[in-house]
This record gives C-alpha cells, sequence and structure tokens, in this order.
C-alpha cells in the first residue's frame, strides 16, 4: 500500500490541491510556499495533532466558515492490505481512499467509503449508545423484512449490523463511514501494522526522537526489532513475588504490635459506641511492573554524553541514520509499508554526505523488495534529480490580497508530446542521462531560467548584467543553464515549461561555419555532413518554439527565444570590438588561452569598455520579462 494522491483543502497556504504521489516525492519552491505544509497536513491525517489541535488560525486565508480537509488515496494494494481493510476496499478495486476533516466547530473526524446498507448508516453515526438503541428499535420497527434480532447493547446492535450486511452482500453499496481507528502505532486501528508515516521536521530534536517512545523513531526502530515480551514477564513475577515478600515482612515485623494497638483501641471505642471494632494492619503498597525501556546516549572517546549536548550536525545526522535503519527494519519485515517524510533533508548536512543521504533514500524507495516510500521538501539540488522529473512537485503562490498555492508537475509522456516531431521519443531517456541532467538541477529551484548551449554563451549573457549590478541574474533567482549543444535545448525547456518555470532559450544558427570549416582543411563531404547537421537541428528548434523553418535563420530576438545569426563569438567580433580587445588583454594577463573559458568570458565581458550591442541588451530585456 502507497500513497498514490493527496488532496488538501482549507489547510494553511493550500487553498485546494490536488497531488500526485511516487515512491519518491520532492517538493521545491521558494520559502514559504507550503511545501512543509504538505508535510505537516499528511502528519495531521495520519498521527493527529499531537498536543496542539488545529484552530482558527489553520484555516487559509482566514476562511473560518470553511472546513479542512485532507482526503489520501492509496495504491498498490496487497492482498494483506485488503483483508485488513476488509469492507473499506470495493471488491477487484487497488485503491483505498479515506479522509479527514476539521468542522467549523472544531470536531475532527475521520471516514472512508465502505460497503454497507444505507439505511444503518444512522444507526452507525450514533453518538450516544442510547441514541444508537432508538434508531436500531425504529428501523426494525419500520423494516422487519430486515429479519434484525433483538439487540439490547451497543456491541449488540453492532454484531447484528455486521452479521447482516455479511450475509447479504448484493444489497451494500458504497457509502461514507465515519471511523476512529484508522491509524495508530501498534494499535488497534484498520491501518495499524500496513502504513506508517514518519515526519521528520526541520526543527525537529534528536533528543526528542531518541527517547524510546511510541511516537520517536528510535522508538519504532525498537518496537520492530526488539520483543520485550519475555522481559516484561519475567520483572512482572519479579514484582508479584516482591509484594508477597512484602506482605511477609509486615506481617513477621508488625503484627504484634499492631495487634496490641488494634485491642487496646477497641476497648476504648466498645465504651462509647458497642458492637463495632477496628483493624489495624500495614498498607499494601501497589506495585506495578514498569514497561522495559531504553536509552540513547553519545559515546565520545571516554565520555559518554547526553544527546542534546552535540552539535546540530550530529544531532542530525543521528536522525538521518535512526530513519535510514528504521526504513531498512521495516523493508525487512511483513509489516506493511513506512513512508519517511523530510523537511530538509539537507539540513546541517556536508554536500557529501547530503549527496549520499539521498541516494540512500532513492535505492530504499526503488527497492521492489523493500516497503518504503520517500517524500520530501528541499532547496538542495542533490535531492532532485532531473532523470526522474516526474517525481519533483514545484510549489507556486500567487501575489493577490488572498494568495493561492498551485502545484506544477509533469511526466515522460507530457514531455515527449511537447518534443513530437522534434525530439525522438526513445532519445529522450538517454539525453536526460546525460550532461542535461547534471545541468538542470539548480534550474528546477530557480524563478526563471536561460538555456544556452555552451558555458561561454551563459557567462557573456551573465556578464553583461553583471555591469548594472554583481551577479544581477542570479540576483533575481535566474538560473543560467549551459545544455552542451543546441538540440539539448527543447528537451530541458519542456521540463521546465511543464512544471511552470519560465524558460528564455538561446542558440547559434551557425551561418558561417563553411568556412571555419575550409580553414581547417575539411573535405567537401565533411562540410557537406555538417550542414546537414546545422540545418536539421535549426529547423528542429525553429519548429519547436513555432518558427518559420529555414536552414540558417537570421539574427533575431523573440519573446521566448534569440537567435544569434552564425555563433556568439562572431557577434562580439562584429559588434563589440572592446569585448575582443578586453578578451586579447585578459589572455596575455593570464599568459594562457582563455577560449570557451566561462570564468574568463564573465571577466571579460564586466571589463569590456565600449557600448553593449544592441541584441544583447534586447536579450536582457526579454529574460527580465519573465
Amino acid at each position: 500500500m502507497r500513497i498514490s494522491k493527496v488532496s488538501i483543502k482549507n489547510f494553511r497556504s493550500l487553498k485546494d490541491v490536488e497531488i500526485g504521489f511516487e515512491a519518491v516525492t520532492t517538493f521545491i519552491g521558494p520559502n514559504g510556499v507550503g511545501k512543509s505544509t504538505v508535510l505537516r497536513a499528511l502528519d495531521w491525517f495520519f498521527n493527529g495533532s499531537k498536543g496542539s489541535e488545529l484552530g482558527e488560525a489553520d484555516c487559509s486565508n482566514g476562511d473560518v466558515h470553511e472546513p479542512i480537509e485532507v482526503r489520501v488515496t492509496f495504491n498498490e494494494l496487497s492482498d494483506a492490505d485488503r483483508q485488513a481493510l476488509g469492507k473499506y476496499v470495493t471488491p477487484g478495486s487497488d485503491t483505498f481512499t479515506a479522509w479527514k476533516i476539521r468542522d467549523t466547530a472544531g470536531a475532527e473526524t475521520l471516514s472512508a467509503n465502505a460497503k454497507g446498507f444505507p439505511a444503518f448508516s444512522k444507526i452507525k453515526t450514533a453518538s450516544t449508545a442510547a441514541e444508537k438503541k432508538l434508531s436500531y428499535i425504529e428501523l426494525r420497527e419500520a423494516d422487519p423484512e430486515l429479519g434484525l434480532p433483538v439487540a439490547a447493547t451497543g456491541p449488540r446492535i453492532d454484531e447484528a449490523l455486521t452479521t447482516w450486511e455479511a450475509q447479504n452482500l448484493e444489497r451494500l453499496e458504497n457509502v461514507p463511514e465515519v471511523q476512529t481507528n484508522f491509524f495508530g502505532f501498534n494499535g488497534n486501528g484498520k491501518m495499524s501494522g500496513l502504513f506508517d508515516f514518519v515526519l521528520v521536521t526541520a526543527d525537529l530534536r534528536a533528543t526528542e526522537e531518541s527517547e524510546d517512545s511510541k511516537a520517536s523513531i528510535i522508538g519504532r526502530i525498537l518496537e520492530r526489532t526488539v520483543d520485550r515480551s519475555a522481559a516484561d514477564s519475567e520483572i512482572a513475577a519479579i514484582v508479584e513475588d516482591s509484594q508477597k515478600k512484602q506482605q511477609a515482612v509486615y506481617g513477621e515485623r508488625f503484627s504484634d504490635q499492631l495487634e496490641g494497638v488494634q485491642r487496646s483501641l477497641n476497648s476504648l471505642i466498645g465504651a462509647y459506641v458497642p458492637g463495632r471494632m477496628i483493624s489495624v494492619k500495614p498498607s499494601a503498597i501497589e506495585l506495578k511492573a514498569p514497561r522495559t525501556t531504553f536509552s540513547v546516549s553519545v559515546q565520545d572517546g571516554k565520555t559518554e554524553t547526553v544527546i542534546e549536548r552535540q552539535g546540530h550536525g550530529f544531532q542530525r545526522t543521528l536522525l538521518i541514520s535512526a530513519l535510514q535503519l528504521l526504513a531498512q527494519t521495516a523493508a525487512s519485515s511483513d509489516e506493511g509499508v513506512i513512508c519517511l517524510a523530510i523537511e530538509e533533508p539537507e539540513l546541517f548536512q556536508h554536500p557529501t554526505q547530503a549527496l549520499a543521504f539521498s541516494k540512500v533514500l532513492r535505492a530504499l524507495a526503488e527497492d521492489n523488495e523493500r516497503h518504503i516510500q520517500v517524500t520530501y521538501a528541499t532547496h538542495s539540488p542533490y535531492f532532485v534529480e532531473p532523470s526522474n522529473f516526474q517525481q519533483i512537485r514545484r510549489l507556486v503562490r500567487t501575489t493577490s490580497e488572498k494568495p493561492e498555492v498551485s502545484v506544477h508537475s509533469t511526466d515522460m509522456d507530457a514531455v515527449k508530446h511537447k518534443l513530437a516531431d522534434v525530439v525522438k521519443a526513445d532519445s529522450v531517456q538517454s539525453q536526460l542521462g546525460g550532461t542535461i541532467s547534471n545541468q538542470l538541477s539548480t534550474a528546477l529551484f530557480s524563478s526563471g531560467a536561460l538555456l544556452v548551449e555552451g558555458s561561454s554563451d551563459g557567462a557573456v549573457i551573465a556578464g553583461i548584467a553583471d555591469r548594472s549590478g554583481t551577479a544581477a541574474l542570479e540576483a533575481r533567482g535566474i538560473a543560467v543553464v549551459a545544455v552542451s549543444g543546441k538540440m539539448n535545448i527543447p528537451l530541458a525547456h519542456a521540463i521546465l515549461d511543464s512544471i511552470g518555470i519560465p524558460t528564455y532559450s538561446v542558440f547559434d544558427a551557425d551561418a558561417g561555419f563553411e568556412s571555419r570549416a575550409r580553414a581547417k582543411g575539411k573535405s567537401d563531404a565533411a562540410v557537406a555532413n555538417e550542414s546537414t547537421t546545422h540545418t536539421k537541428s535549426n529547423r528542429a528548434l525553429l519548429k519547436y518554439f513555432g518558427l518559420a523553418e529555414v536552414d540558417f535563420p537570421a539574427e533575431s530576438v523573440g519573446p521566448s527565444v534569440a537567435i544569434f545569426g552564425d555563433h556568439l563569438e562572431a557577434s562580439l567580433n562584429e559588434y563589440w570590438p572592446g569585448w575582443m580587445t578586453e578578451f586579447r588583454k585578459l589572455e596575455s594577463e593570464v599568459e594562457m588561452p582563455i577560449q570557451k573559458n566561462a570564468d574568463a568570458y564573465r571577466t571579460v565581458t564586466q571589463r569590456a569598455e565600449g557600448d553593449v550591442p544592441s541584441v544583447f541588451t534586447s536579450i536582457l530585456e526579454k529574460i527580465s520579462l519573465m
């Protein structure tokens, strides 16, 4: 059983969103947009409010007259899931849906579709035993053909209804039914042992999660791996024996003394109240066998310290390690699925540790032999894999008076559709596995992306922006993405555009390729092959951007794409003599070639004298409109 879809309404920043879930689901977006709210909504659904009940402040935009609702649909149900859920799963269905509601009065209810007899709904939802009994009697009298037996108590009535429904399956319908025990840690809930949701918040303290309690990570690990029953039974026997020995000591030490006190008191009392006596004996001290518990500490060399005395980095590492162990213990058992939900998994982690953690989580989630589902809200490219772009959920918030959040995502079919007749469907995956995958990670976190063929192209445009302010593009959240070849632009653009990231593209038409090829001594056949490659690429890109197809398009700057007639260096040489002068100057200073060196190109662009060519300023103007 895994989460396949979640619907959240009127919960904090999320007015009304529906989100698909994968084996790994990654939430990205600016701070305050609602990434963590998705995880906390699920935590409320599965684990309750944990001592802090939802209030009016949790309603979106102050809409206190609307209920808060979280609806979760599960798929991939196993036979064990179906058996445990029983009537809550429609025969033949592979999905199960439940929803939790906080109504406008503050009452919380958990419901699910179940197979039931509609006429029984009033009885099942009765708030008191008396109300249930009265409704049951009314139904028996109103419809005696149902053949319901006499039942005078709530449990007897429930048993009668369940028995009737089991014997009349053909008369049952899908009816919403309120439940109170779907979930619970090792309890009697329908979901107990089937699905466990564990949230690690950004402010979660390792000290709390290292306590041996049913809700903590360490507690859940111990519950799955350590059998306390034998030890607890032995301790209970010791306590019982101790109580017997205690009474024996009391009898031996106090019986004669207390008998004398009792006799003296009774002789005096009898003079005032004939026929009554008192008894004086040792009070029985009730001893209760404690549940076996464990403690966690840190051994640092010869020193043992409590966890809260460790640094944030170590505490976060402990949480991560405990999560991995919890996932592994869950994966090695038949106790259902465990969903790990993590806010900012990169927090306090060195880059290598963060990268390792992301790979471990993905490996656990994608192993079919294990029972792990993973979701996290992150700001780190280490936890985003462009090759798995279909698992990314990007949250965007409007800036209206009552801002609302929307969730953007895409899948392989949608991207292939956008690339139809431009990139072959069977080559999309290979492109993703190449250099484009490495370049897109940062762009996925941007507020806008500039796609260029190579790093030196991007360096020049970024350098021109720098002339108006340090790191001007980056300061505006614009990511410059070098995709290593113009035929990688459509795929990168399709992915970013599909998940709502404004994107501007720049590519070279390479009209002057032939003279350069001849200068290098290439043969006629080689030149012809190169010409075919350029014209094919140019036509494909023009088609993708909805422009008229020609072999070698002229220089132009459009709303979403700019084209250099030849290539960027040729434009610089023609329009900006000062740039070429600064280029040669820097090359002389460093005493080494700087051709295609991105850092050098950006430095040259920042220093070059003269006016910036209009083609470049026009490109920056278009980028500013994204």
